[in-house]
This record gives C-alpha cells, structure tokens and sequence, in this order.
C-alpha cells in the first residue's frame, strides 16, 4: 500500500514475477482487505497513506493476534531517524527511504523470508 500511484507500479512491475502482488490505494483500504480474510506474507505500506497512515496501520495490525505476525516494510519520503525509530518500535520489520532500488527491496523481502521461513 502506497500513496503514490509511481512507487505503486514500480514495486508492482518488480515484484510481481516472483509474488503475488495485490496493491491498495491507502491504510484503510489494506485493513478492509485484510479483515476480509485475505492473506499476505508480507505488507509493503508507505507512512504516509490517507485515510489510515503508515504508524496508524501498525498500530493497528499488531493490536490482535490475527495480523500481528505478518512482515511490514515501510517505506517513506523522510529520513527521519525519530519516525524510523517509532515505526520499528511499533513493529515494522523494515524501513526504507523513497527513492529506492528495487532490487533492495526485493534483497529485504527475501531476508524476511529467510527469517520467518515463509
């Protein structure tokens, strides 16, 4: 989930010959989807989404036992360290800073997996 439609197709177009990828426009929308009963491996989200930004989001995946065990990257405009650090607190098993190279993304992805055995 990400709030720009840019970064949407360029991890998309990336990503999609090795997963499933299935894109949402903001926080709100990725929670619905979610309590649905879809399944993700693993959530890519931008801090900065509408309606439900990234730390909301968290806050709100790792609140019950359904979600919280599901990998989150976040990725943000902003090298804040403090923003970093709370959205790591907060669960985040990753933050990258916008602009990126996907192939980093897709190198953090596959740690995930390795370290959760998914």
């Amino acid at each position: 989930m990400d709030d720009e439609q840019g970064i949407q197709k360029i991890l998309e177009h990336f990503l999609k010959n090795e997963f499933e990828v299935v894109i949402k426009d903001d926080g709100l929308a990725g929670m619905q989807w979610l309590e649905e009963g879809n399944v993700a491996d693993l959530i890519i989200a931008d801090l900065n989404m509408p309606n439900l930004d990234g730390k909301e989001f968290l806050k709100q995946l790792r609140a019950g036992n359904m979600y919280s065990d599901i990998p989150v990257i976040i990725l943000s405009g902003s090298d804040d360290s403090k923003e970093k650090i709370q959205c790591l607190n907060a669960g985040a098993d990753d933050f990258m800073i916008k602009p990126f190279n996907p192939m980093e993304v897709l190198a953090k992805i596959n740690a995930i997996f390795r370290r959760t055995q998914r």
